[in-house]
């Protein structure tokens, strides 16, 4: 692989290979001010004795300069998002939010309480049985529960 081109997903010439090592390869960039950045090999493909890099030049631009004696490559396999260790979703049922917050404390929510209330399994609350309202087309004001 070395001495050969890399070129980038957006199709910029990059720079040539100058060493492998740690399962990357490190690449030289630059006309006048040259540095050396190492791209994972997990990003690179061959194609028609061309390098292709997966990611852009300004990934590759962002990533860590190494020095070819000593670098580390744990920190350029993290800077391309790789080796990075994960959260562990503490809700796995769904997201947090006040509803569950609720159900863990043992309050029901409003959306429960109102299906008890549909379905008939809350006793509390029963529909209360009120006196309609006097009729508003009857100017006496005859109640509309009258026969």
């Amino acid at each position: 692989m070395e001495h050969q081109t890399v070129v980038t997903n957006d199709d910029h010439n990059f720079g040539a290979v100058v060493a492998e090592r740690d399962d990357c390869v490190v690449i030289e960039t630059g006309h006048i001010f040259k540095t050396k950045h190492a791209i994972p090999r997990e990003f690179l493909h061959e194609v028609d004795g061309v390098l292709r890099a997966t990611v852009t030049k300004e990934v590759v631009d962002n990533s860590p300069k190494v020095d070819l004696e000593h670098w580390d490559a744990a920190a350029v396999r993290a800077s391309y998002g790789l080796d990075v260790p994960f959260a562990v979703d503490q809700d796995p049922n769904g997201l947090e939010s006040a509803e569950t917050d609720a159900e863990r404390l043992g309050v029901k929510s409003d959306t429960v309480e109102r299906l008890e209330v549909l379905e008939g399994h809350d006793p509390n609350a029963l529909p209360s049985v009120r006196e309609r309202s006097a009729n508003a087309a009857d100017p006496g004001g005859v109640s509309a529960n009258l026969d």
